[in-house]
């Protein structure tokens, strides 16, 4: 079968690196696979175009038009250059992560020309800015493939004709334990650790973890003076986010005051365990599908409690180290993306 996965492969944001590990994942299942990048620009999206446009727009805000009508442009030229693609590599699908600058008249060009058109959406279907985007496009697709339990679709209709949920994974060839040099060791250690964008309600759980050695790396949505000295540094992805994983003692995932969070779970549910480190994350009712809670992978109420594990597990470190070590063996049995491709492509086979 001949694939294009169609996907970013930047590795720093969380789009590309799954776009990256579903790209090597694929190779290593033996399909014949090309990758095409549809927000790959060599002027707009690269750090300097980006730069650039956020001065501009903030000394000259007339100018915003300007960059809007450039970048309908380039969305043009890229769908543009897609055709192409597809028209010359004859792929038997196109698997999409996200798309969300992907016209639906590429899509119906190449279910015309007999390619079977998948989307793997990597963030919940009920996202505010992502909601509209699902109703209007999904009835271009074959299949559709939610990180989102099943339960989410009496909330949200998706046209596709097979919707199924496949949640994210982690990749074995990043996610792993690694031996840290002592300047690694120094620069990375926290007992206490968060790594993802500092939300408000996730900075409000943080600032009750004052009474710890906490790190916290990340990228603010509004900056909280009381977590100020304990900030490390920006959102890392990659090898760098593993680094902090393996360094720290104890690891949170946090998404209190999220209603939407009850119906899927965040990439380091997956990673974070597949580094060998010791997560806690927030109760969810889909946890349970995945781990064998209070084994492999601990979970939280409120505050209170999350405070009460961390001392617990602080003075346990023997107990923590074990169930860190039983929640790697489950995510590299069960979770990789290798296995969540696998599932995929049965479920295409069956329903083809």
């Amino acid at each position: 079968m001949k694939i294009l996965l169609v996907a970013p492969q930047s590795r720093d944001t969380i789009l590309g690196a799954i776009g990256s590990y579903c790209g090597n994942a694929l190779k290593n299942l033996g399909y014949d696979t090309e990758v095409f990048d549809f927000r790959r620009s060599p002027y707009l999206r690269s750090p300097i175009g980006s730069l650039l446009k956020r001065v501009i727009r903030k000394v000259h805000p007339s100018l915003r038009w300007k960059f809007s009508l450039t970048e309908s442009l380039e969305k043009e030229k890229m769908n543009q250059n897609l055709s192409e693609f597809v028209k010359d590599y004859k792929p038997d699908m196109m698997f999409m992560l996200m798309g969300d600058t992907i016209s639906s008249r590429i899509l119906k060009e190449a279910r015309q020309q007999g390619v079977v058109i998948a989307n793997w959406f990597h963030d919940t279907v009920l996202a505010p800015t992502r909601k509209d985007f699902v109703l209007n496009i999904s009835p271009a697709y074959d299949y559709f493939f939610i990180i989102d339990s099943e339960d989410v679709l009496d909330y949200v209709k998706i046209g596709a004709r097979c919707v199924r949920s496949i949640p994210l994974a982690c990749a074995p060839e990043v996610h792993k334990r690694l031996d840290l040099t002592e300047e690694e060791q120094k620069k990375y250690w926290s007992e206490v650790c968060f790594v993802g964008t500092l939300k408000f309600d996730r900075a409000e759980v943080l600032s009750h973890l004052t009474d710890f050695d906490l790190g916290i790396w990340g990228n603010w949505i509004k900056k909280n003076p009381l977590l100020a000295r304990y900030y490390r540094g920006k959102h890392f992805f990659g090898n760098e986010a593993v680094k902090i994983n393996n360094a720290a003692d104890i690891v949170l995932d946090i998404n209190q005051g999220n209603e939407n969070q009850r119906f899927y779970v965040t990439p380091r549910v997956f990673e974070v365990p597949a580094c060998g480190a010791f997560l806690l994350t927030e109760e969810n009712p889909y946890l349970s599908s995945l781990y064998e809670i209070g084994t492999e992978i601990i979970c939280y109420k409120d505050e209170k409690d999350l405070k009460e594990l961390i001392k617990y597990y602080l003075e346990h470190p023997e107990e923590r180290r074990k169930i860190a070590r039983k929640g790697q063996e489950r995510a590299y049995r069960d979770h990789t993306y290798e296995k969540r491709l696998q599932q995929i492509f049965s479920i295409i086979e069956k329903n083809g």
